[in-house]
């Protein structure tokens, strides 16, 4: 499976949706569609005038309340896509890094899908309330099965008595043009859906055209978002997620409906917060995801709507223990700041509050994996998959006890397959993770002992170890190993960069910066040109 980048999801939905900005006809504009990597105000300009669009189409509807309060929508669609898509390209990088087989990369996608609807119902459930629409029902939507679109203009058009010939004649196109539409080969022009909605309106009293218009032009645009999804994770798992966010929508819409809050024309803070930060939202991860998580029956999901609402690291690693593809990476691949050390007060508080509402999910999580164990004793997957979780639980939990299960039992998955290097290595990253550099380093120098060969797995963790030991020439001869044998690793090139900028080495060090950015991780990048920004600034003055 190719990896698909943030820029060629936008660029195909800009496509699907016809949406017409002179900057998204741009050359910088068809090279970010492409998957390409463009400078950061390119980037910005690109998705500023997405926003802009999607606001002045009808397609993202603006609540009233946002003029008298001067508001911009745009600003926040701009915001949210930029956000999402630098989580998913996050994502891509890290899946390019573990190269495991196309089942697995959908399943974590699929995993990762779960956190990112959970964030989007609540973002939606927000704007359907600030703008008073209805939430609607809990039902499958029909946008999110095959030929989502089509079966909407077909039902809305059998709704109003309106017949193909009909359409043919009233739009003044082909007997193909509409086959293709209702089929859901094409979608219509906003041309035509105009003159598709005024055919409608004129038979069905009461209904306005342009709402009309608009309810169509976001179920294509839906569908087509479906599409896109199911091209990644197979259609069944796409209907399910989509079934997922109704039902989230839903929930949330009853549970502050009973909440003795003031009405939405009198204050809406809270909602235009949830709007524009998602699960991020104070008032949403401590309030509206823990109800969620209680109103929700199925036990996976109370575990994903709970990690939702942690922070990005956390709800990271809450992905990669679920599943194979992306465990190793999760921990190697978490912003190294001390969460728990007091260095960021701020981000201290939302973990701590945070981390009482996940050590419940933690604990059944760490019982189910223990009773698997325990049921398949000579399964090596199951003991490391118990050993990865308990590792992840053992740090979020504060708990050494935890952290030291976990080595042990990636140490029998170890013994059962010796020649399979996650578990020789998981111990390592294991202890990585707590900050335990050393008793890291010592794991993995067994790792290299016991491994037939010294695996690109084997190699980035110890480099990553020597990293943050400040051992940076030895660092950077281990992440050069990788690169070598594994060009697309992104996270290798972005840790081979820092460890060159540390050693003086800023040309290597800029080269490994650009090609980490181009393959979806722009961390070092980022911070190089911060850097050079700030020193200019300060020659200049």
């Amino acid at each position: 499976m190719l990896p698909v980048y943030s820029g060629q999801i936008i660029g195909a939905v800009v496509k699907a949706l016809n949406l017409d900005h002179p900057v998204l006809k741009e050359r910088t504009a068809r090279r970010f569609f492409a998957g390409r990597t463009v400078s950061e105000y390119s980037h910005a300009q690109i998705l500023r005038a997405i926003g802009q669009v999607l606001v002045e189409t009808g397609i993202v509807p603006v609540p009233s309340a946002f003029e008298k309060y001067g508001i911009s929508m745009p600003n926040i669609v701009t915001e949210t896509i930029a956000r999402e898509s630098q989580r998913w390209d996050k994502l891509v990088a890290t899946m390019q890094s573990r190269s495991a087989a196309t089942d697995d990369t959908a399943s974590a996608i699929a995993d990762f899908l779960r956190i990112v609807v959970v964030d989007l119902a609540v973002r939606m459930f927000a704007l359907m309330r600030l703008a008073e629409l209805d939430p609607g029902n809990s039902e499958t939507p029909s946008w999110s099965q095959e030929n989502g679109g089509g079966k909407y203009l077909r039902a809305l058009t059998q709704q109003a008595g309106l017949t193909r010939d009909e359409m043919v004649r009233r739009i003044d196109v082909s007997d193909t043009s509409v086959d293709n539409w209702l089929d859901g080969n094409n979608r219509p022009t906003p041309e035509n859906i105009a003159v598709i909605a005024d055919a409608i309106a004129d038979r069905l009293p009461g209904v306005e055209a342009q709402q009309i218009e608009q309810d169509i032009g976001r179920q294509f645009t839906f569908a087509h978002l479906a599409d896109l999804v199911a091209t990644q994770i197979g259609r069944q798992q796409t209907v399910e997620l989509s079934s997922a966010l109704t039902r989230f929508i839903r929930l949330i819409t009853l549970d502050v409906e009973g909440m003795a809050r003031p009405s939405i024309k009198e204050m809406g803070g809270d909602e235009i917060g949830a709007l524009r930060f998602g699960a991020a939202e104070p008032w949403v991860h401590d309030v509206l995801l823990p109800n969620l998580a209680i109103a929700e029956p199925d036990p996976a999901w109370k575990e994903d709507i709970l990690a939702a609402a942690a922070p990005w690291d956390v709800s990271f690693q809450h992905v990669g223990a679920k599943n194979t593809q992306l465990r190793s990476a999760a921990g190697l691949a978490q912003d190294t700041s001390d969460i728990a050390g007091g260095e960021d007060p701020a981000r201290f508080q939302i973990y701590n509050r945070l981390s009482r509402t996940m050590f419940e999910p933690l604990k059944s999580g760490v019982a189910i994996r223990r009773a698997i164990a325990h049921d398949f004793p000579s399964s090596p997957t199951a003991h490391l998959e118990l050993g990865s979780f308990l590792g992840m639980a053992g740090k979020w939990m504060g708990r050494r006890d935890l952290v030291d299960e976990g080595i042990t039992e990636c140490k029998i998955a170890s013994g059962l397959l010796p020649d399979w290097d996650n578990p020789a290595v998981e111990p390592g990253i294991i202890l990585a993770n707590i900050r335990a550099y050393d008793e890291a380093l010592v794991e993995l120098a067994h790792a290299a002992e016991r491994l037939p060969v010294a695996t690109p797995h084997l190699r980035f963790a110890t480099g990553y170890v020597l990293m943050e030991l400040s051992r940076h020439t030895e660092a950077l001869e281990h992440f050069e190993s990788v690169i070598a044998s594994r060009p697309d690793y992104a996270l290798a090139h972005g840790y081979a960069a820092r460890c060159a900028f540390e050693l003086g080495g800023t040309t290597k060090a800029i080269g490994f910066a650009k090609t980490a950015r181009r393959l979806g991780e722009p961390t070092e990048y980022n911070a190089w040109r911060k850097r050079r920004k700030k020193s200019r600034v300060a020659s200049s003055s």
